[in-house]
């Protein structure tokens, strides 16, 4: 599995395309802006884009969401706690960045310990509620997209509506932590960063 990574959108997000080597196949996780950035990757590497992963559902995650899904066909997963952000400006927070955005429901949902194959690659889904109440890390071979839930010694905010800090911190100690200390996590926002690094790092984990 390769992974390209872009910074999309107005607060710097990070855009995943995790490719099948094999195939070319590959997963657009978190297409949050910039969609003809992303979309011009695509075609640059001549990627068939089978779906479109939804770490969670704030604007600054989903606003390349309607352009990319419209020029690749992809089937767009999330999970149901959050899907209806997809349709609410308000929920989506689109709303107080002057945007009023919302999109089209998702073709799937997420669902905890969930694992699919997709572009012939295999993820596992694990439920991070904390950041969001349907926030979910995605695990693909030694990488997890984690959204906003864990960044490089950091946290996901809590103080947005859904948000609860206690829950995301036990998300963390429970899905991501029990993982090998060599397992890289792929963040929304900043640099990457590893489970053993976090583990002894991270300020709010210890």
């Amino acid at each position: 599995m390769k992974i390209l990574v872009m910074e999309v959108g107005m607060i710097g997000t990070n855009c995943y395309i995790a490719v099948n080597e094999e195939t070319n196949a590959g997963v657009v996780v978190d297409p949050g802006g910039d969609s003809d950035k992303i979309l011009n990757v695509i075609k640059k590497h001549d990627i068939k884009i089978e779906a479109i992963f939804i770490t969670h559902g704030h604007s600054d995650h989903i606003m390349g969401l309607d352009e990319v899904r419209k020029a690749t066909g992809a089937k767009v997963y999330i999970s149901k706690a959050d899907e209806p952000m997809l349709k609410d400006a308000d929920r989506n927070l689109s709303m107080f960045i002057g945007q009023n955005k919302t999109f089209a429901g998702a073709d799937e949902n997420f669902t905890d310990g969930q694992e699919l194959v997709v572009a012939g690659i295999k993820f596992k889904i694990l439920a991070t509620p904390g950041h969001t109440p349907g926030g979910v890390c995605i695990l693909a071979d030694n990488v997890v997209f984690c959204g906003d839930t864990v960044f490089a010694e950091s946290i996901g905010r809590t103080d947005l509506p859904g948000g609860s800090y206690e829950d995301i911190i036990k998300s963390i100690k429970e899905k991501i932590l029990p993982l090998a200390d060599n397992v890289q996590l792929l963040p929304g926002h900043g640099p990457a960063t590893t489970v053993g690094w976090e583990r002894r790092r991270n300020p709010f984990l210890q």
